[in-house]
């Protein structure tokens, strides 16, 4: 199978593009500096150019907070471009992985989310996603939706490595209050994708085109996730804090809506596909491991 691989400069296209490799895939990977989704013609040239099999789509706009600063440019690239990859890939008969998030629903719900439940998005992030994923229900039948959540790991800019810079230079660290979901590790998120693309194109009926959630165990809140990484961090780094301090979001510089809870329900994936949950613990120890230990990391310093 041969893939093409957009967003690749992000947390999970960098450990899906250094996966695919480990496992001999023949791929290509393009970040937004290379090829620009929202530009039709372009998109479709690099198609007919390599030809993939499958394009999977790790393309997303910064966080919550830089789409809402940007709604213009968030609505082009996870809905425009998106149309664009759904309507370019049914011409060419080719499958269409789309990665999206948890922030599709509105958090209002006390249990766990299943792919049956009605997306209301609270903000622009979660909104442009979720009428991307429209547009490729409506284009295009041969594709993949997955939902992950709060995703982490040793590349680019993301929760664990801000816990970590506060960690090192501050007593205490402060995190949001009021925020339920499942931390996922980048590199788990890429292994599920290999893993799907691996039995979705087996003939079996019904076909498992879909969408399906996929997020690591268990269910936590940013001060647990927050005193984990501190905990682990202490066998790599001098960690200056001494406590885990939750706040108000707006404190924090989170000034857009953020729903309550997103925890994933991850029955469907694991009945259809066999894929189980993996720990996010077992993630920060790994995460942690790519990024001070000289001999196997890959990850970039934390600054």
């Amino acid at each position: 199978m041969k893939i093409l691989v957009l967003g690749a400069h992000g947390q999970v296209g960098t450990a899906l593009c250094r996966l695919l490799t480990a496992r001999e895939f023949p791929h290509l990977g393009c970040g937004s500096d290379t090829l620009d989704i929202t530009d039709f013609r372009s998109v479709e040239e690099q198609l007919d150019r390599f030809k993939p099999d499958c394009v999977i789509n790790c393309e997303l706009v910064g966080d919550i907070d830089s789409a809402e600063r940007d709604r213009e440019r968030s609505d082009k690239v996870h809905r425009e471009g998106v149309e664009n990859l759904a309507r370019l890939c049914h011409e060419r008969d080719i499958v269409l992985f789309q990665l999206s998030t948890d922030q599709v629903f509105d958090g209002t719900k006390t249990t766990a989310y299943s792919e049956s439940d009605t997306p209301n998005p609270v903000n622009a992030f979660g909104r442009s996603l979720w009428e991307g994923e429209e547009a490729i229900r409506r284009l295009w039948h041969k594709h993949i939706i997955l939902r992950t959540a709060w995703v982490f790991g040793p590349d680019g800019d993301n929760v664990l490595k801000r816990i970590l810079r506060q960690a090192s230079e501050l007593d205490v660290v402060r995190v949001p209050s009021g925020q339920k979901g499942c931390p996922t590790p980048a590199l788990d998120v890429a292994r599920v994708i290999i893993a799907i693309l691996e039995q979705v194109g087996c003939d079996v009926d019904p076909p498992l085109w879909g969408t399906y959630h996929y997020v690591g165990s268990d269910v936590t809140d940013w001060p647990t996730f927050a005193e984990t990484v501190i905990k682990a961090a202490k066998s790599f780094i001098d960690v200056e804090a001494e406590q885990v301090e939750a706040v108000d979001p707006a404190t924090l510089g989170e000034t857009t809506s953020r729903p309550a809870n997103t925890e994933l329900s991850t029955r469907k994936i694991l009945s259809t596909f066999g894929i189980k949950q993996q720990a996010w613990r077992r993630g920060v120890q790994d995460t942690l491991k790519a990024l001070y230990e000289p001999a196997t990391g890959t990850g970039e310093p934390v600054r």
